[in-house]
């Protein structure tokens, strides 16, 4: 996700091609409704476009609570985000806002709670961290509980998180993405080659004419 985000072209293809072929080992079976077993595996289409649409939502979704503004809105994130789902294989990933709605959406009648996803929503709770950040750790937690939909959170049995939240969350967010962004951090390795093609092609635009 890293190299998608921040890395060329090439290196995108490449990262997600190793993806994939690591995929290619994570199969098995999960019990169905009724008790049966349901064969899977990674690669599955259904499956990678479920990832594809939770992770979109997810970032998406804790931005818009403590981002900034995001450069043409919404849209413009999910078809961003539409090319890392291309890459790994989605077919016609959704483009706009409102087709992450409508196709994340789609799953609800799939999706359910039980035990296995009980013991996941507690771990993420509460996981094994070094005691130097711990402490701040349930504001994390809590932060992404609150960027969720309503209707995701019911479905993780989790209820809207309380109190002071919103500055504290912000704070710390604000720290961390400072101290991550600090150079030579990878964001500004990529700004820095986005600026050189915008040179480049303004270049080529010039000796053209």
């Amino acid at each position: 996700m890293f190299t998608v985000t921040y890395g060329s072209r090439e290196d995108a293809v490449k990262a997600s091609g190793w993806v994939l072929r690591l995929h290619e080992k994570v199969r098995g079976v999960y019990p169905g409704p009724d008790g049966s077993p349901i064969p899977y595996a990674a690669n599955d289409p259904d499956l990678l476009r479920w990832v594809h649409l939770a992770f979109t939502d997810a970032f998406l979704g804790a931005h818009e609570v403590w981002g900034k503004p995001i450069p043409g809105g919404p849209d413009a994130y999910v078809r961003d985000w539409a090319t890392a789902g291309r890459l790994m294989g989605v077919d016609g990933p959704p483009e706009t806002r409102a087709e992450l709605h409508d196709q994340l959406r789609s799953y609800l009648g799939i999706l359910r709670h039980d035990e296995r996803v009980a013991d996941v929503v507690k771990f993420l709770r509460r996981p094994p961290l070094a005691a130097p950040l711990r402490p701040t750790y349930p504001l994390l937690f809590n932060g992404a509980v609150a960027s969720l939909p309503d209707d995701l959170r019911d479905l993780l049995h989790l209820s809207a998180p309380r109190g002071p939240l919103v500055p504290a969350t912000g704070a710390l967010l604000a720290v961390t993405g400072r101290l991550l962004g600090t150079p030579p951090g990878a964001e500004q390795a990529a700004l820095r080659r986005l600026a050189r093609l915008e040179r480049e092609a303004d270049d080529a635009e010039d000796t053209a004419a």
